[in-house]
């Protein structure tokens, strides 16, 4: 080890994990304040950042959209495992997803993952897309007139 001088001015041997410390932490570290973008551990909201957001009543619309979705994805996932008159038990063995999950889903409380959608799609042998058709079948999309070009053409 070779000797290094602290920050106080007396020599000592280098550690390789040796950090140099300041009075407001270690050096590099940039201190908490109340204009640090890191505050609660998350980050700052767009409109504090001056970015501008969307219209209240779009963003009220939105919200309502995003949880009718969610719904009518519950609904026709129920319903798919009725029309097959299996029990959520059966589900779950045919699918590798817990039974609370799966129950969760069904009533709506938790949007699942793209991997839970996928088991469950497999397990009832339907693609994904035409589960989403079948959900969005069931309700407008917003800001698409009633006889708008289909995505397929």
């Amino acid at each position: 080890m070779t000797p290094t001088t602290s920050p106080n001015g007396s020599a000592s041997p280098s550690e390789p994990h040796e950090t140099v410390t300041t009075g407001t932490g270690p050096v590099g570290w940039k201190a908490a304040s109340p204009s640090s973008s890191t505050r609660s551990g998350g980050l700052q909201p767009a409109h504090e950042l001056g970015v501008p957001g969307p219209d209240q009543g779009e963003a009220a619309a939105d919200a309502s959209y995003v949880e009718h979705f969610k719904t009518e994805l519950a609904r026709v996932l129920l319903d798919l495992r009725k029309k097959r008159g299996w029990s959520v038990y059966d589900l779950e063995e045919c699918a590798d997803v817990s039974r609370s999950t799966l129950s969760r889903i069904e009533r709506a409380e938790v949007s699942p993952t793209m991997t839970v959608l996928v088991k469950v799609c497999l397990a009832y042998g339907c693609s994904v897309s035409h589960l989403m058709a079948e959900v969005e079948a069931r309700q407008p999309v917003p800001g698409c007139p009633a006889t708008s070009v289909p995505l397929s053409e």
